[in-house]
């Protein structure tokens, strides 16, 4: 695990993602990024590819190897994602302007029940939040958490169209061997 300091939150984070170097230049900008970012876009696909994005509240636990949002357990990405859990997450400047954008994939794993406790606990901002037009009730076991675990990240420069990869699991794995 590499520990940095965020210039945004002045707070020490982490990225316990292996193969993924925080020291980078581009790490450091994916996290700034990420960390000043209120909503990201949520882009989930159905069994037979068709895609469905969506603006979510999300939050994460200080690092970039896990992204996390509450909704209700009867909408279209929860219905994707039970029958395919592969995710990308799209994080632009929070005031919209196209000089960055940030890609994190990965696959999403419905918490539902008594087990919704802790990411309903730590997500702020719930008496406002969309998914309350689906269920007005406080009882997280009526919502269900949305887990991505972080597979990749990808900074993207779309002015000059430079996207570069900050980590790719799977060529990560591909040189470490079985």
């Amino acid at each position: 695990m590499i520990t940095w300091q965020s210039a945004v939150c002045r707070a020490a984070v982490a990225c316990k993602l292996p193969g993924m170097k925080m020291d980078s230049e581009l790490a450091r900008m994916a996290w700034q990024l990420v960390d000043e970012c209120k909503v990201g876009l949520l882009t989930t696909a159905d069994k037979d590819g068709w895609p469905h994005a969506t603006w979510m509240n999300f939050q994460n636990k200080g690092y970039l190897d896990e992204i996390f949002t509450i909704t209700a357990p009867n909408t279209l990405k929860v219905a994707n994602l039970r029958a395919n859990p592969r995710t990308e997450w799209m994080f632009s400047h929070p005031n919209f302007n196209a000089e960055s954008i940030v890609y994190v994939t990965g696959e999403t794993h419905i918490i539902e029940g008594d087990a919704v406790q802790p990411w309903w606990d730590a997500m702020p901002g719930k008496s406002a939040a969309f998914f309350r037009r689906y269920c007005e009730s406080n009882d997280f076991r009526k919502f269900v958490a949305l887990v991505t675990k972080v597979t990749n990240v990808a900074c993207c420069c779309p002015i000059a169209y430079r996207k570069s990869a900050v980590l790719d699991a799977v060529a990560v794995r591909k040189k470490e061997g079985p």
